[in-house]
C-alpha cells in the first residue's frame, strides 16, 4: 500500500512536475518567438525606411541637378522651371531669392519656416498640413547663394509619391513630421483608423517603440490589446525631419506561433500519458533546443550579413549614382552645344565611358537578381568595332594611369554586325580586362579578338592576356566564387570585391558561351573566352583602331552601300510626308517603291504583285499594321516576303513584340536613311544586291536660316526648328529636307482640322493616332519641342483608351488632353510657318 501511495504520489509530483514545467516552456517559446518576430520586423521597418529616404531623395536630385544648371545659366530660370514641371508634374517648381521675390509657384517663408536655412547652402525637406511638402536647394554663384530653388507637392498627391506598404493588404504605414503630424497617410485613411490609433494598447506600444529608437534606427512592439494582436514599429527616416510608424497583424509575421502552441500541447499531453518516456523526451527535446539554438544563430548571422550587403548596395546606388548622374547631364549638355570637333569627339567619348560604367554600376547593384536566375539576356543588333571601341576606351585610361601598354588585336575579317547582347559581353570583356589591369603592376596587357564562323553563327574569341602576377594552382577552382579574393596576404592592397568573375562566368553560362584560364604562378595569366552569336552583317570589321571616329561624318560625299534595281520595297505609311521620305531615302539603292496609305491599300498591292520587302507603319486609322500583317499572311505566295514594322513608339520589349506578332523586325520613326538602308541590306534576297558603280556626290550645301527670326527660337534663345537634326533624318540632303518642310507645311491646315475635329467629337481613338503621326513629323523636321508635347498628349490619349482605366482616370486624361491641345496647335501654327518661310 504504502508503494502504491509513494508510486501515485510520484506519479502526481511527475504529472505536476511535467504541467509546470509545460507551462513554463510554453510561455519561454511564446516570449522567444514574439522577440524574434519583433526583430524581424524591425529589420523590415529599417530596410523600408531607407526606401522612404531615397524616395525623397529621388525627387531631390533632379532639383540639385537643376540647381547646378542654374549657377552656370541664369537665364535659364524659366525652362528650368518648365523642365521640373514637366519631369514631376506633381510637383509645382518655383524660385525665391533673399528679397522673396519669387518666380514660378510662390511660396511664402512664413508657411515653409525651414526654407531661410536654404540661402545658408542647405538642402530643404520641409512639411506644412495645409500645403504639403516642400523640396529646396540653393543656387550659387560663387561662394554665394543667389536663389533658391524649390517644388511643392501638394497634400492630395503625398500618398501617391510617398505612401509605403509592407508585408499584406491589413499592414498601414504613415509618414509624420518631426512635431507629429501626419503627413503622408496610407490610401483610405479613415477616422476608423484614427480610433485604431488612440487605443490605450496601441499608444503603449508606441510608447515603447519610440523609447528603443532613442538607442536603434528602427524598432518594433508587440502588443495585445482590444483591437487584437499586433505588431507596431516605427524609424526615423534617413537625413530627413520625418519618421514613419505602421502597424501589421500579428498573424502576418506570427502566423506559425498558432501551429507551435498546438504541437507544444499536443507534445505534453502526450507525456502525460506515456509519462514513463520521460527520460527520451527530454534528451530529444535538450537536442531540438540545442538545434534550433544554433540554426537561431545561423539565421542571426545570415541576417546580418544580408543586411550589410543590403546596406552596403544602398549607399552605392546613393554615393556613384549622383556625381555619376551630374556628369551624364553636363556631358549631354556639351554634346548639345559643341560643334563637330575635337570637343565633341572627347565628349562622346566621355558618354561612351559613363554608358559603359553605369551599366556595370547597375548589375553590382543588381547582385542579388543574378543570385536567384532572374538575370535576363536581351539580344539585339549590334556592331562589334563599336562594343570593342567603348571597352578599349574604358580601361584604356586604367592602363595609362598604371604606365601598362594596352594592345589590342582584331581579326579584320570578322564580320561586324552581330546579334546579341551587347551590353552583356561588353560587361564581360571590361571585367576581365579591369582584373588584369589590377593584377598587372608592369609590362602589358592585349586584348586579342578572333573567331570562327559556322554558317550565320560566329563563335567568338576573346582572349586577354596580362604579365602580371598570376594564379597559383590549387587557388584556380577558387576563380569564379562569389566575394572571394585569392592569394589575400600577397594582394591586400588591390581593390575589389570579388564579383568579376563571378559574374563574368555566370553570364557566359546564360549566353551559352565557355572561358578558359592559363596561368603560370608570377608570370602572368590569360583568360579567354568563347560566345556564339547570331551574325547579321557579313561586312568585315577591317583595321580596328580607337581613333577613328565613332559616327559618320556629316559633311562630305554619301554613298550608298548597296543598289537593288530590281527588288521591290511596299512603303505602307498613313502619313503622306513619312511615305515620301522613306521613298526619298530610299531612292540612293535603286529598288523600285509603292507607296499604300492604309492597310487596304496594302492587301490590295500585295496581291497585284509580289514584293521582297514590306514596311509597314503599325498605327493607322481603320486597320493598324498588326491586323494588315495577319490578312497579308493569309495571301497566297506571301512566305518569302519580309516585314518590318514602322514605329513611333520604341519601348523596350518592342522587337520581341513585333517578333511575335509575325513581323521580322522593327524601324523606329523618325529613322535614318542609314538605318534603313541597313535594314533592307539585311532582308533583301543576296542574289539581288548590287554594288554601287560610283559614289553619289554630296548635296550642295545651302544655309539653313531655320534659326533665324524672333518666331524661330524658344525662350532659351534655341532654335524651334533645329536644322541639323532634321538633315540627320534627310541623309544629310539639304533637298530633300526642303521638300520635307514644305510637306510639312503644307499638311498643316488639314491636320490642324482633324485635331480639332477629334477633340470636338472626343474621338479619342483617332486623335491618338493622328497626336501620333505629329510627334513623329515633328521630329522629322528637327521640331524637338513639338515632337515632346506631342508625345506627351499622346500619352494622355492612350491613359484614357487603357483596358484598366478608372472613369476618375479617364476624367483625368480628358482634362490634360483639353488643356493642353491649344498650346499643341499654336507650337504646330508656328513651325508650320515657320517651315514655310525657308523652304
Amino acid at each position: 500500500m504504502n508503494n502504491r501511495k509513494k508510486m501515485l504520489l510520484t506519479i502526481v509530483m511527475m504529472v505536476l512536475l511535467l504541467v509546470l514545467s509545460g507551462i513554463f516552456i510554453q510561455q519561454k517559446i511564446v516570449i522567444m518567438l514574439n522577440n524574434a518576430a519583433e526583430h524581424s520586423v524591425a529589420r523590415q521597418t529599417e530596410d523600408i525606411s531607407l526606401l522612404a529616404g531615397e524616395r525623397f531623395h529621388r525627387y531631390l536630385t533632379p532639383l540639385q541637378t537643376a540647381a547646378v544648371h542654374l549657377g552656370t545659366h541664369e537665364e535659364d530660370k524659366q525652362d528650368v522651371l518648365r523642365m521640373l514641371s514637366l519631369q514631376t508634374p506633381e510637383g509645382q517648381a518655383g524660385l525665391i531669392d533673399f528679397q522673396r521675390h519669387t518666380l514660378g509657384r510662390p511660396v511664402s517663408i512664413d508657411s515653409f519656416p525651414r526654407l531661410q536655412m536654404a540661402f545658408h547652402g542647405n538642402t530643404v525637406i520641409d512639411y506644412n498640413p495645409d500645403i504639403g511638402i516642400l523640396l529646396a536647394t540653393p543656387v550659387v554663384y560663387g561662394d554665394n547663394v543667389r536663389y533658391v530653388l524649390y517644388q511643392i507637392y501638394p497634400v492630395e498627391s503625398l500618398p501617391h509619391l510617398f505612401a509605403l506598404s509592407d508585408y499584406d493588404a491589413f499592414t498601414h504605414v504613415i509618414i509624420q513630421y518631426r512635431d507629429g503630424s501626419l503627413a503622408v497617410p496610407y490610401e483610405n485613411y479613415t477616422t476608423e483608423d484614427a480610433r485604431f490609433w488612440g487605443d490605450d494598447a496601441i499608444q503603449s506600444g508606441m510608447r515603447e517603440v519610440h523609447r528603443r529608437l532613442l538607442r536603434s534606427k528602427a524598432a518594433a512592439v508587440y502588443t495585445e490589446g482590444a483591437e487584437g494582436k499586433y505588431f507596431v514599429f516605427g524609424a526615423d527616416l534617413p537625413q530627413t525631419d520625418f519618421s514613419m510608424i505602421g502597424y501589421m497583424p500579428w498573424s502576418a509575421v506570427a502566423g506559425q506561433i498558432i501551429s507551435v502552441y498546438q504541437r507544444v500541447f499536443f507534445l505534453f499531453t502526450l507525456m502525460l500519458v506515456l509519462f514513463a518516456c520521460l527520460s527520451i523526451y527530454l534528451l530529444m527535446a535538450q537536442t531540438r533546443v540545442a538545434e534550433n539554438e544554433e540554426l537561431r544563430k545561423a539565421r542571426a548571422a545570415a541576417d546580418a550579413a544580408n543586411q550589410a550587403k543590403s546596406q552596403f548596395l544602398a549607399n552605392m546606388s546613393h554615393e556613384i549614382r549622383t556625381p555619376l548622374n551630374a556628369i551624364s547631364g553636363m556631358n549631354e549638355m556639351i554634346l548639345r552645344q559643341s560643334p563637330s570637333g575635337e570637343i565633341r569627339r572627347y565628349a562622346q567619348n566621355i558618354q561612351s565611358a559613363s554608358s559603359a560604367l553605369l551599366s556595370l554600376i547597375n548589375e553590382i547593384l543588381d547582385f542579388s537578381k543574378i543570385e536567384s536566375g532572374h538575370m535576363e539576356i536581351v539580344p539585339a543588333d549590334y556592331q562589334l568595332t563599336k562594343t570593342l571601341r567603348d571597352v578599349c576606351l574604358l580601361v584604356g585610361v586604367r592602363a595609362k594611369a598604371k604606365d601598362l601598354q594596352f594592345k589590342i588585336h582584331v581579326d579584320p575579317y570578322l564580320p561586324n554586325g552581330l546579334y546579341g547582347d551587347a551590353g552583356r559581353l561588353r560587361q564581360i570583356l571590361i571585367n576581365l580586362l579591369n582584373n588584369a589591369i589590377k593584377y598587372t603592376p608592369e609590362g602589358s596587357v592585349t586584348l586579342d579578338i578572333s573567331g570562327h564562323r559556322h554558317e550565320s553563327t560566329l563563335y567568338l574569341r576573346a582572349a586577354v592576356t596580362d604579365t602580371g602576377i598570376g594564379i597559383r594552382e590549387e587557388d584556380k577552382n577558387r576563380l569564379f566564387h562569389v566575394f572571394e579574393r585569392l592569394d589575400i596576404k600577397r594582394n591586400c592592397k588591390i581593390e575589389g570585391t570579388g564579383l568579376g568573375l563571378a559574374i563574368t562566368h555566370r553570364l557566359l553560362t546564360m549566353m551559352g558561351g565557355t572561358i578558359k584560364v592559363t596561368s603560370t604562378y608570377g608570370e602572368g595569366s590569360t583568360f579567354t573566352i568563347e560566345l556564339p552569336q547570331t551574325v547579321h552583317s557579313f561586312d568585315p570589321v577591317g583595321a580596328f583602331s580607337l581613333t577613328a571616329p565613332t559616327e559618320p561624318d556629316d559633311e562630305g560625299v554619301h554613298q550608298a552601300s548597296f543598289i537593288a534595281p530590281k527588288a521591290k520595297v511596299l512603303i505602307v505609311d498613313d502619313n503622306e510626308m513619312n511615305c515620301f521620305v522613306a521613298d526619298s531615302l530610299l531612292k540612293e539603292t535603286q529598288v523600285q517603291t509603292t507607296i499604300a496609305h492604309s492597310g487596304t491599300e496594302a492587301l490590295d498591292a500585295l496581291q497585284r504583285e509580289h514584293f521582297e520587302v514590306v514596311l509597314l507603319d503599325y498605327m493607322m486609322p481603320g486597320m493598324n499594321g498588326v491586323e494588315t500583317l495577319h490578312k497579308a499572311k493569309e495571301l497566297p505566295d506571301i512566305g518569302v516576303t519580309r516585314f518590318i514594322a514602322l514605329t513611333a513608339t520604341a519601348l523596350s520589349g518592342s522587337r520581341e513584340k513585333f517578333l511575335h506578332e509575325g513581323f521580322d523586325n522593327y524601324l523606329s520613326k523618325p529613322m535614318t536613311g542609314d538605318d534603313l538602308t541597313a535594314m533592307l541590306r539585311r532582308y533583301l534576297p543576296p542574289a539581288l544586291l548590287e554594288k554601287p558603280q560610283a559614289p553619289l556626290p554630296a548635296p550642295a550645301a545651302k544655309t539653313a536660316k531655320i534659326s533665324e527670326g524672333p518666331s524661330a527660337s524658344t525662350a532659351n534663345d534655341q532654335p524651334l526648328i533645329d536644322r541639323q537634326v532634321g538633315l540627320k533624318y534627310c541623309n544629310n540632303m539639304q533637298a530633300l529636307y526642303d521638300k520635307v518642310l514644305a510637306m510639312f507645311c503644307q499638311q498643316s491646315a488639314a491636320k490642324i482640322a482633324q485635331l480639332d475635329h477629334d477633340l470636338s467629337t472626343a474621338d479619342w481613338q483617332d486623335y491618338r493616332i493622328n497626336i501620333h503621326a505629329l510627334k513623329s513629323a515633328a521630329l522629322t523636321i528637327g521640331c524637338r519641342t513639338l515632337n515632346e508635347k506631342a508625345k506627351a498628349q499622346e500619352q494622355a490619349a492612350k491613359d484614357y483608351l487603357a483596358d484598366d482605366a478608372t472613369p476618375s482616370q479617364q476624367k483625368q486624361a480628358v482634362t490634360y488632353l483639353k488643356q493642353h491641345h491649344a498650346d499643341i496647335i499654336t507650337l504646330y501654327q508656328e513651325a508650320a510657318e515657320l517651315a514655310s518661310g525657308h523652304t
